[in-house]
């Protein structure tokens, strides 16, 4: 795909999309929460994430992370399309509760005392 089709397609994505957290003309502040990353070279393989059933797929908001849009130029240049995705505090909160009645559920002498 020609470079400036391709930007085109990214940019227009970008401004149809209706989240909330998006952030034109910058790049995620880390690597280490990109989740998607499409240069405009790569344009048309974010079209199936942004179409009608990709965006019940792709949301920006899950029970485990938040996610917003970036859309600016990349180490070379080239525009690119951002998903930045952050885990929620409160994800973690409860997993020590989890493990322990996941624990407690595992040991066979429950199972047994709950049948009597």
């Amino acid at each position: 795909m020609k470079k400036e089709n391709g930007e085109k397609i990214i940019s227009d994505l970008f401004e149809r999309s209706d989240w909330k957290k998006k952030y034109p003309d910058q790049i995620p502040p880390d690597e280490n929460g990109v989740r998607y990353k499409w240069s405009a070279e790569e344009a048309d393989y974010a079209l199936p994430f942004f179409s009608k059933v990709g965006q019940t797929i792709l949301t920006e908001e899950t029970c485990v992370a938040t996610r917003s849009l970036y859309l600016g130029r990349g180490s070379d240049n080239s525009l690119c399309l951002y998903v930045y995705e952050k885990e929620k505090c409160s994800y973690r909160e409860g997993i020590p509760d989890m493990a322990r009645e996941f624990a407690s559920l595992m040991k066979v002498d429950n199972l047994i005392k709950s049948k009597d």
